[in-house]
């Protein structure tokens, strides 16, 4: 469909009345039996133009002659984008949302149920951190196949089967009734859910001309802060219900936070559009200017190529690093926190306080960051905040202030992800840049399977489940030497084409 001006448009629709009113002037002669001429213009019986029966349109401008071949269309002006762009996110955002968010909170629940759950297992603090890792081999395995499966069979049937099995995953590992089991079904359950975040990006980039794309990735982005939040809040009152139906804490954990997403599945089953093109509430003209004004990213290139880049290499080691911070942090908070003698509602409550700064900064920051002086200038900063608020927390004398130093070290390294991301954006272009960002993602998120296996053997190498917090202290100090280094290679300022939280990070 060609989408015409309005001048254009508006000669069309002159040319159409002219041709009703001509058609409406032959029926008239022909009533009262006067020749009709074959040229089509009328003229009187003298043989001259009919002037007082000329219609109105001989009278009207035309910006141009219009050719007989030329069809009515809608005018570009027919588009209000601003409207569109609003009517599309509130039709496919809350669901996307709600599948991440409840991915955040799959994420998290681990490091509550642990709180009772290593002891009715009977495993040990490494034995069963190695357990919850095993979650990142098989999602890291499946990623980019089940990325691809969303392409092709449809994001709404994917995501619906993506959202069931995690869900039932969950919920069956509230029935672990031994190390082995619990390690087969955690296993399970990454493989579930692998390949979402990607594919969650690719589908937004249908919907979002990438002029409006940073706003639809920066909600993801500061939905990860709020699904830790939740988690927390969900989670730790959970484990008070111990007893419950004969059922301990723990388990009350993976079925209240596993029985979700296979709801959601259902809902996204019926209600979300796989494409623009599939959409009810699009009218043609609108699919037709989405399919017009989208870029999509590029694709190709070689993995196994990319993987010998030292510049892939080098970015997928810092990304490591933030991951291991991060997922760290995840796992050992609630173990930290419940060391300060305090219940699972208490418990849960206090982890959502970093969390909740977290999303406070992640709403506030980015937009504020628009040369790549200002990111690695924000990224020293808080890299630093966050070494010394963890190292701090190790050797503070109070459990109040202890938690103080943990509640500002732990937003530090949230921030880090969009500062993070800028980066391989720029430096990577073209299919191979797709190839080396897709290779920095995956072996970044093995830091995953790192931070939690760390944690717990720190912890008892020091004697104190706090004194684990010198893993994420050690990560940053050295992103920090990392932002010091780029700092004074820098050697001037670019602005930040699409500084946002999308791409931030797949957690």
């Amino acid at each position: 469909m060609k989408i015409l001006h309005g001048r254009d448009a508006r000669a069309i629709q002159l040319a159409q009345q002219r041709q009703g009113s001509q058609d409406g002037l032959d029926r008239l002669l022909a009533q009262e039996g006067l020749p009709i001429p074959s040229g089509g213009t009328a003229k009187q019986l003298d043989g001259s133009p009919a002037s007082d029966l000329q219609p109105l349109w001989e009278h009207q401008e035309h910006s141009r002659h219009i050719m007989p071949w030329e069809e009515t269309v809608p005018t570009a002006h027919a588009i209000n984008e601003q409207e569109l762009i609003s009517r599309i996110a509130w039709r496919i955002m809350p669901m996307v949302i709600g599948l991440y968010l409840c991915a955040i909170i799959d994420r998290s629940n681990i490091g509550f149920a642990k709180l009772q759950m290593i002891d009715e297992l009977h495993l040990s603090e490494v034995g069963f951190a190695f357990g919850s890792s095993l979650f990142f081999f098989s999602y890291v395995a499946v990623e980019i196949p089940s990325a691809l499966a969303a392409v092709r069979f449809g994001a709404r049937i994917w995501f619906a089967r993506i959202a069931f099995t995690w869900g039932l995953a969950t919920v069956l590992l509230a029935f672990s009734n031994s190390g082995s089991t619990f390690y087969v079904i955690r296993f399970l359950l990454g493989a579930a859910e692998g390949g979402l975040y990607p594919a969650v990006i690719f589908y937004l980039t249908l919907w979002f001309p990438e002029r409006h794309r940073p706003r639809a990735f920066g909600l993801l982005t500061l939905g990860s802060a709020f699904g830790n939040m939740l988690s927390a809040l969900i989670a730790g009152p959970l484990l008070d219900l111990h007893g419950l139906a004969g059922l301990s804490g723990w388990q009350w954990v993976f079925i209240v936070t596993g029985v979700p997403p296979i709801l959601l599945s259902l809902v996204v089953l019926k209600f979300l559009p796989s494409k623009p093109a599939e959409a009810g509430f699009l009218s043609a003209t609108e699919k037709e200017w989405l399919s017009t004004s989208r870029t999509e990213p590029e694709h190709g290139g070689n993995p196994l190529g990319a993987m010998l880049d030292p510049r892939v290499l080098a970015m997928a080691a810092i990304y490591s690093l933030i991951n291991i911070s991060l997922f760290g942090v995840i796992y050992w908070l609630p173990t930290v926190i419940k060391g300060f003698g305090v219940s699972g509602t208490q418990n849960g409550l206090l982890n959502a306080v970093p969390w909740a700064l977290a999303a406070v900064l992640l709403f506030t920051l980015p937009r504020r960051l628009q040369t790549e002086t200002a990111i690695i200038t924000a990224a020293a900063i808080f890299t630093f905040v966050g070494l010394c608020s963890f190292a701090a927390a190790t050797m503070l004398p109070s459990d109040s202030l202890r938690f103080v130093a943990l509640a500002i070290g732990t937003p530090c390294i949230s921030v880090l992800f969009p500062c993070f991301w800028f980066f391989p954006a720029r430096i990577f272009k073209g299919s191979r840049g797709a190839a080396g960002i897709a290779v920095i993602n995956t072996i970044g998120l093995l830091g995953g399977f790192v931070g939690q296996n760390l944690m717990p053997s720190v912890s008892q190498a020091v004697g104190s489940p706090v004194g684990a917090m010198i893993v994420p202290a050690a990560c940053l100090g050295m992103l920090c030497l990392v932002c010091g280094l780029r700092s004074a290679l820098a050697t001037g300022r670019r602005p930040l084409p699409a500084v946002s939280s999308g791409n931030a990070h797949d957690l």
